[in-house]
């Protein structure tokens, strides 16, 4: 039973209201045909909306079996719609992209049918209708007729309670109108037909009740219902619940987009355009990781994991080198302006730098408890052991090859750091060692002559991948001339023009290298033991020592050539000679049998070379003074040939012996201090004495000085003794030169500690003879006296008359003042003036008889030199002195390493050979799980810094590559977000094209939701479809680019998407448009179903 009560609805445009319905109140039987007639305009159509629930009342009531509806929502009413009503329009209103049997299946597709039962259910209704044989044609393949009848199979199919038809007739012949008109009636026996129609005959003749409208009112009803009667026998039906499922609207939408197969491929494939863009960087970015994974798997036998004595974290290091862009110290601290603020990068790098414990590694790598061995090819342990090798030439001549010292003259030898950074530049050193598991290397090169080496006498020559190999392995072999790289070298010591040699051979047969060989010589042999000292002393520099070495040295062959395989994409071994790790194995051997070796094993805590304890040489590193006395010996009796002492040249210098005195007769008690040099000041006293004639009568050979000739030769000895030592010393530090100067030496010497000691010993010798020499100073001053005398009184005499003016004026003077000084003062004064004039005589004396001792002396060099014997010729003299005066910081383990030994449970390095790329994750992972077991137990000095030299590298790369990937991603998805726009753009025309499909749907009972949903397919579809043919797109541009790089470049498959990206990028697509779709899809939910089926 359906009323309404009292309903008004009215149509606003702009200013203009157009009332439809004015208080319309009516009630329907359940079954009866009701014709509603009445002028265009009137409301009739309207009336039906409302009726059917497509439309809703300004005001009024719509009563449906008892039950009001003024609180429906809109899911209340799409369920009304989809369960009691049935539309049949005028236009037909089919959906022309379905076929006729999908555009009446469609309603009970909202009602949750089965697909089986609903098809049958369609196919009976198509029957029942005259349509059984064009189930599956398409609406615009029936006729008007046709498509009638199938709009009342799809209102009927749902068996609804009220069927509405609005001018079902009205596109029809006369004929046709007639037949719909008649099913009509059969409709109305069980169920309420509402009608409207222009024509009267129709309602006449088939409805059994006529209501006729006029602006908005009720003009007639020829059968009115009062519905008060039959209000108690009103029941409420349940009613089904209407949702459309997601198939059903994949469906319809992609049925719809098929009408539109061109319009929808240019869509898809701009949309495409983004994806494309993306899936080809990923494709690139994951063909290029891979192959650098590939590149890492093979550089594993190459590059290994390594585990140094010294560790080194290799990465934290290499950020600590280049990241000066870091924060500063302190960061977080305001900068202040005018600052320059410090960057932590040595502290950092430094921290970086650890000490390995091998030993505790090796132990637990080598126990069942590591589960290692699965997941290495080989684990080497690698020790500070050097093979010295040396090349021998035709003429006996020997040149030692390895460690390389050619560059020596430069500064830098084979240990040296700089050796290290000459041989990667230069390729100086050529030697290495293989790998003592040569599977993993085998396959990568090709045998060109002989064969791989197996023992500690054979090493291998390794070719570059083009077969050839530096010149400077031809000079080490001997092959070309060693001195043409001596002159080289010489010349760029000198800075003189380098002048490289030209002409000569540039290739040699296998055989000529074949027969090439080289002389292995143990460390320790260098090694010579002195009895007198109790040290060890290094004799490498001394060439002929070497030379004997050599001869008796144990001969190494070259074993075979081989050269890199064409296909290989790496190579493990870089050019140079190989030797075996058999041949360390024999060195250490050997070594270990040496006394040298021995010696310092039984005493871990002394210095062999130096013959001091460690800790004594870094306490008191100036305690060890070599005793230089104790490298000659002295004869004596030579010394004592070799001086001699000329008694004639002790003469006295009289020369600054000036004394003037008058000759008076005063009585020094009597007078006062008579100050000779006040008095004789003013006169002109220039007098000439005569050297020759001062000494007269004074015999100076007769002088007796009580001097002990032992005790003189004794220090004459010891003197001569120490200025040798202090010679040969100086000679040796290039201090003093005493054949060039022996003077100036002599006079150094005496100014020394030591020569202070001797003139002491002088003085005290000359001490002793005090008295003697006393009287011989009294009997030579008064004969020196006596005869300046004479000579002055000659000469006074000639100048008497200025004299006496000088000396009278001068005289009053001093008269004068000896007439104001008191007597004991005068007397005093005077004898202080007479004691500094005769000590000054004295010393002068002294110094002149001091000087002449040296003249007095003399010695025989020849006689001299031969008095001293050295034990040991210069150069094991040097050597000497640079084995017990060396500066260097020694230590056990150093010189251990010095001698060639090495202990095989402590390694200096350990390299792991991993299987392949996984097996090196789990290797780290043990590693690491090592460290921590060591952290919790608390030997924090067991745990260990491992060096991923390729994972390092490897990891910056891709890194780089990852972050390029990304930023051109990002680029490459503003095409995506342009395609998501023009795909919403395109599917709100699709919205405004399907208006009527809207209301057509919303018409038998779909929601607002389920219109989202159909939308929303179309562009899954869409988006779907894009992803599709850009993944195409770029799977197929793969294909050339691959071709194009391999090529080129001979690398295989530099693009791969892999499917997982494939299959994200599908997914990007689909929710890119379904997300531009939103907007439209929400935009038609909203559509008022009235205005979309009046659409065209």
């Amino acid at each position: 039973m359906l009323q309404l009560h009292n309903i008004r609805k009215s149509y606003t445009t702009g200013d203009f209201t157009q009332t439809a319905l004015d208080d319309v109140s009516i009630a329907f039987r359940d079954n009866e045909f009701v014709a509603v007639l009445g002028p265009s305009g009137s409301g009739k159509t309207t009336m039906l909306n409302i009726v059917g629930g497509l439309d809703h009342a300004d005001s009024g009531n719509l009563v449906i079996d008892g039950i009001d509806t003024t609180e429906y929502r809109d899911r209340d009413w799409d369920t009304y719609r989809n369960n009691r009503i049935g539309f049949v329009f005028q236009a037909y209103n089919l959906i022309p992209h379905q076929t006729v049997l999908a555009n009446v299946e469609l309603a009970l597709t909202l009602s949750g049918v089965s697909r089986a039962e609903r098809h049958q259910r369609a196919i009976d209704a198509l029957t029942a209708v005259g349509l059984a044989d064009h189930i599956n044609k398409r609406p615009n393949q029936l006729s008007g007729g046709q498509m009638q009848r199938v709009s009342i199979a799809r209102a009927l199919i749902n068996d609804p309670e009220i069927l509405l038809a609005d001018e079902p007739t009205g596109a029809l012949d006369s004929k046709t109108s007639v037949q719909i008109m008649a099913m009509l009636t059969e409709i109305a026996k069980d169920r309420l037909v509402v009608m409207v129609t222009h024509n009267p005959e129709l309602a006449d003749e088939y409805a059994n009740r006529i209501v006729s409208l006029r602006d908005g009112h009720i003009e007639s009803d020829t059968n009115p219902y009062d519905p008060t009667a039959d209000l108690d026998g009103v029941e409420a039906k349940s009613a089904r619940k209407t949702s459309m499922s997601f198939l059903t609207a994949i469906a319809l939408s992609f049925n719809n987009l098929m009408t539109k197969k061109g319009r929808t491929l240019m869509t898809a494939f701009a949309g495409s355009i983004g994806i494309i863009g993306i899936a080809a960087i990923l494709a690139l970015a994951n063909g290029v990781n891979d192959y650098i994974k590939s590149i890492e798997e093979d550089t594993l036998s190459m590059y290994p994991l390594e585990i140094q004595s010294q560790g080194i974290d290799m990465t934290s290091l290499m950020l600590a080198g280049s990241d000066l862009s870091g924060e500063v110290q302190g960061s977080g601290a305001a900068e202040t302006e005018g600052e320059v603020q410090l960057i932590e990068v040595m502290s950092r790098m430094f921290d970086t730098v650890g000490t390995n414990d091998l030993a505790a590694l090796k132990t637990y790598l080598e126990s069942d408890e590591s589960g290692i061995d699965q997941y290495a090819n080989s684990i080497e342990y690698a020790y500070n052991v050097t093979p010295q090798l040396f090349s021998q030439a035709d003429d006996g001549s020997v040149r030692q090859v390895n460690p390389d010292n050619t560059f020596a003259a430069l500064g830098f030898g084979g240990g040296s750091s700089m050796s290290s950074l000459m041989s990667a530049s230069m390729s100086t050193n050529i030697f290495y060692q293989l790998a003592s598991d040569t599977t993993l290397i085998e396959p990568q090169y090709e045998v060109l002559a002989g064969d791989w080496p197996s023992g500690p006498d054979e090493v291998l020559l390794v070719l570059s991948p083009g077969g050839g190999i530096s010149d400077w392995a031809f000079y080490t072999m001997g092959l070309r001339d060693p001195a043409e790289l001596d002159a080289m070298v010489n010349a760029l010591v000198e800075g003189e023009d380098i002048v490289t040699p030209e002409g000569g051979r540039t290739s040699f047969s296998y055989e000529e290298i074949m027969d090439v060989t080289f002389t292995l010589v143990p460390s320790a042999e260098y090694f010579v033991y002195d009895e007198d000292f109790e040290v060890w002393t290094d004799k490498s520099a001394n060439a002929s020592f070497v030379k004997d070495l050599v001869s008796d040295g144990e001969t190494v062959r070259i074993s075979g050539i081989v050269q890199p395989t064409d296909d290989g994409n790496v190579a493990a071994l870089q050019p140079g000679f190989y030797y075996t790790a058999d041949m360390i194995t024999h060195l250490v051997e050997e070594a270990r049998e040496h006394q040298i070796v021995q010696d310092q094993l039984a005493k871990p805590n002394y210095n062999v070379f130096s013959g001091r304890t460690f800790i004594d040489e870094q306490e008191n590193p100036e305690s060890g003074e070599l005793d230089l006395a104790s490298l000659f010996s002295i004869d004596e009796d030579a010394i004592a040939e070799a001086f001699t002492f000329d008694e004639s040249k002790l003469t006295l210098d009289t020369s600054s012996l000036n004394i003037s005195m008058p000759n008076l007769q005063i009585d020094p008690g009597s007078l006062p201090e008579l100050d000779l040099g006040d008095l004789m000041g003013s006169m002109d006293m220039n007098l000439e004495l005569d050297p020759d004639s001062i000494f007269d009568g004074i015999d100076i050979e007769g002088l007796d000085l009580g001097i002990d000739d032992d005790v003189a030769t004794e220090l004459a000895f010891d003197v001569a003794t120490s200025y040798m030592q202090y010679c040969m010393l100086g000679q040796a530090t290039g201090t003093v030169d005493c054949q060039a100067d022996q003077q100036g030496s002599f006079q150094s010497f005496l100014e020394t500690d030591e020569g202070q000691v001797f003139v002491t010993r002088f003085s005290e010798l000359m001490d002793g003879a005090a008295p003697e020499l006393e009287a011989a100073q009294d009997q030579i001053l008064n004969q020196v006296a006596a005869n300046i005398g004479s000579q002055i009184e000659g000469q006074i005499a000639a100048n008497s008359a200025a004299m006496e003016a000088q000396l009278q004026s001068a005289m009053s003077a001093y008269m004068t003042q000896a007439m104001n000084a008191v007597g004991q003062q005068i007397q005093a004064q005077l004898g202080s003036a007479l004691q500094q004039q005769l000590g000054t005589a004295m010393q002068q004396a002294m110094s002149s008889l001091a000087d002449n001792m040296s003249d007095a002396m003399g010695i025989d060099q020849d006689k001299f030199m031969e008095a001293f014997q050295f034990e040991m010729d210069e150069q094991e003299l040097s050597q000497l002195l640079m084995a017990m005066a060396s500066t260097q910081q020694a230590t056990f383990d150093g010189n251990l390493v010095r001698l060639g030994y090495a202990d095989f449970a402590n390694p200096s390095q350990i390299s792991i050979y991993p299987k392949d790329f996984e097996s090196k994750g789990q290797i780290i992972s043990i590693l690491d799980s090592y460290n921590e077991r060591m952290t919790e137990s608390g030997n924090e000095d067991k745990v260990i810094t491992y060096t991923d030299i390729v994972g390092t590298l490897m990891s910056s790369v891709t890194t780089i590559i990852d972050v390029v990937s990304y930023v051109l991603v990002a680029f490459v998805s503003i095409s995506l977000v342009v395609s998501s726009i023009m795909i919403g753009v395109i599917t709100y025309i699709s919205v405004l094209e399907r208006k009527k499909e809207i209301g057509i749907l919303r018409s038998i009972g779909a929601s607002k939701g389920d219109i989202r949903t159909v939308f929303n397919a179309e562009t899954m579809i869409v988006g779907l479809v894009a992803g599709l043919i850009g993944i195409g797109t770029t799977l197929l541009l793969t294909i050339p680019a691959n071709a194009i790089v391999s090529a080129n470049f001979d690398i295989d498959r530099v693009a791969i998407l892999p499917w997982q990206a494939g299959v994200v990028l599908v997914a990007i697509s689909v929710g890119l448009t379904m997300l531009a779709g939103l907007i439209p899809s929400s935009a038609a939910s909203r559509r008022d179903p009235v205005e979309a089926l009046r659409s065209e």
